[in-house]
């Protein structure tokens, strides 16, 4: 089998066996690449972060700087809902794609709390913008590796 992280060709010892056997060029089995580890990791996270958002809004707010609770529940439906779909789908590119676009109404919203000119919200919301940041780049780099895997499997 051939991997993302190793393209040198895998032979089971079936295969090893066989006189005259060649590599097996199937098509790249992703369930086992660290890309998809990671998916299912960020869709814990957003679980976790979900119900944080949907069951204690005003403490999720305390942290972000977004006082805005409603909001923040529906942000948290919708990091519930992707997180659910990564975890649930055999091929959860597309769900990492949707949890990029959550982190970038994450960062526009983050944005619009630094352009009220509250300084203590403005701390936290700087704070919060650098997790987000980091969510965003796990996101994208999960997200390519997972549809660069599902096209190469096509």
């Amino acid at each position: 089998m051939i991997s993302m992280v190793d393209p040198t060709p895998r032979f089971s010892s079936a295969q090893q066996s066989r006189d005259g056997a060649g590599p097996s060029y199937s098509p790249a089995d992703n369930h086992y690449a660290p890309t998809l580890e990671t998916a299912r990791f960020m869709g814990w996270f957003g679980i976790g972060l979900g119900a944080a958002e949907v069951l204690t809004p005003g403490l999720v707010g305390f942290f972000t700087g977004v006082r805005n609770k409603k909001l923040l529940q529906l942000y948290g439906l919708r990091e519930i809902v992707c997180g659910l779909g990564v975890l649930n789908s055999s091929q959860p590119a597309n769900w990492m794609w949707a949890r990029l676009a959550g982190d970038a109404m994450d960062f526009a919203t983050l944005l619009e709390v630094i352009a009220s000119g509250d300084e203590k919200r403005i701390d936290e919301a700087v704070c919060s913008m650098v997790g987000v940041i980091g969510a965003a780049l796990a996101d994208a780099t999960c997200a390519a590796a997972l549809s660069a895997a599902s096209s190469a499997e096509s």
